[in-house]
């Protein structure tokens, strides 16, 4: 399963609306250690967030919601997720500008090897 979107999950998003911001819901589940058994994937996931933050914020976006879920009444138990939070961006375009930004795609390999699950869904607000 994968962590990191592809070209074509990417692709797609470039026929959301440029004048609207983009909500973006995280659904996380760490592993419960990284590839190389060196710590869990909770502390590698920490360290990306902390370094990611910035870049998030100088593109003018926020966290504007977080919350551990904590049973699951319809659905797949054992894909319970460990966090679920989003964040909103003022358009497609400063996503776009974020991700893009060699600094930014240099720490991604922590979120890469701290996830079991990483899904993001894009949604228009």
């Amino acid at each position: 399963m994968s962590v990191d979107p592809t070209k074509e999950q990417l692709a797609a998003l470039k026929n959301y609306p440029k004048d609207k911001p983009l909500s973006i819901v995280n659904i996380v589940r760490f592993r419960d250690k990284t590839p190389d058994g060196q710590e869990e994937g909770k502390e590698a996931y920490k360290r990306y967030i902390v370094k990611s933050m910035p870049f998030v914020q100088a593109v003018g976006g926020q966290l504007i919601w977080r919350g551990k879920p904590t049973t699951v009444i319809v659905g797949d138990d054992s894909r319970k997720p460990d966090v679920i939070f989003i964040v909103q961006y003022p358009s497609v375009d400063s996503f776009f500008q974020m991700i893009k930004n060699p600094e930014y795609q240099a720490i991604t390999k922590d979120r890469t090897i701290a996830l079991e699950i990483g899904d993001l869904i894009a949604c228009e607000v």
